[in-house]
């Protein structure tokens, strides 16, 4: 007799069991999301591989559109560093950059007088907007834009990189 109630509770407690939607822990839950495949990184292509591949020339500064300034960048992604010409003098410094943004660091140039007092000036200004700032950008239409608080305040256009900074 205490077989067979010992049989009949274990195909009860079974049944019952195999009803039940699984459910499953905290620990479980973590375990699975870890070992579950994460979408690549490689899905979604990296501006940069593109960007650090182009001279980047300033058309616009402050939303005034420049000519013949002579103001460019052009990135190096290896070293993530950014070299270019402020329009009278050669700069250069550092950059942390994601799919979005990008921050400058370490701003450097070399300090020669320009002659006309209006390089002078727009020089000054585009090294101070780089100078320890980080904007978002985006590349649209052959120009890589970097907005401020939704505001283009750096607008560049396209070029091929001359052979030597290739």
């Amino acid at each position: 007799m205490f077989t067979k109630l010992i049989i009949t509770a274990t195909v009860v407690l079974l049944a019952n069991t195999c009803n039940r939607p699984a459910t499953t822990t905290e620990n479980e839950k973590t375990e699975a999301t870890a070992a579950a495949p994460q979408t690549p990184a490689q899905d979604k292509p990296d501006p940069w591989a593109f960007i650090s591949k182009k001279r980047w020339n300033l058309i616009q500064l402050n939303g005034a559109t420049l000519t013949d300034a002579n103001i460019w960048l052009e990135f190096d992604t290896a070293q993530h560093r950014f070299a270019g010409n402020g329009g009278c003098n050669r700069l250069g410094g550092n950059y942390v950059a994601d799919s979005a943004q990008i921050e400058f660091q370490q701003v450097i140039s070399t300090r020669m007088a320009c002659i006309d007092q209006a390089a002078n000036e727009r020089e000054s200004a585009f090294l101070r907007l780089l100078d320890s700032h980080t904007y978002t950008f985006d590349i649209a239409d052959q120009t890589l834009n970097l907005y401020d608080s939704g505001k283009v305040v750096l607008m560049f256009g396209m070029q091929d990189r001359p052979a030597a900074t290739k």
